[in-house]
């Protein structure tokens, strides 16, 4: 079987759940007190994507990293971006929106790019009606573990597929 490292990163402002996702992911956990992430983390998580063995390389970049001058640093050689925003918290969807805008520059056209409204737990509303406002790609909730494996398989086959 073909072994392959892919580089993923996490962006997205504080308190939105990257950690929280990956350790979801990663770990099978789900910890309510909020620390947060001070520069980077990186966690792997092997998969397997048909025949290919993924080395998925998880980059939690801190919520308050979020800069253009840091993009060719923690953005370098990345095969995926995940924009992570709070379902609840719809300036963090803002945020990330605009943000795209510098991650789909010239310098990173190539990367798989993808939006993750997380905290769908949360949402009291017709989840139909709150959320059609947004264009999102994934629909998690890091707490319940709703949609996080899928939307990681997700990246990496489509990453795998570029």
């Amino acid at each position: 079987m073909k072994t392959v490292s892919k580089k993923i990163v996490l962006l997205g402002n504080e308190g939105v759940g990257k950690t929280s996702l990956v350790k979801r992911y990663v770990h099978s956990i789900f910890n309510d007190e909020y620390l947060t992430t001070i520069g980077i983390k990186i966690s792997k998580k092997v998969v397997e994507v048909g025949d290919v063995k993924v080395n998925l390389m998880l980059w939690d970049i801190a919520g308050n990293m979020m800069s253009k001058t840091l993009y060719n640093n923690y953005l370098r050689g990345a095969h995926g971006v995940f924009l992570v925003c709070d379902a609840m918290r719809p300036e963090t969807y803002e945020s990330i929106m605009n943000e795209r805008e510098n991650i789909l520059s010239k310098d990173f056209q190539g990367t798989e790019t993808a939006v993750i409204m997380n905290k769908s737990d949360l949402i009291t509303e017709d989840p139909t009606t709150y959320l059609s406002a947004f264009e999102f790609d994934f629909l998690t909730s890091a707490k319940k573990g709703d949609n996080v494996e899928s939307a990681f398989i997700q990246m990496a086959t489509n990453i795998l597929s570029k």
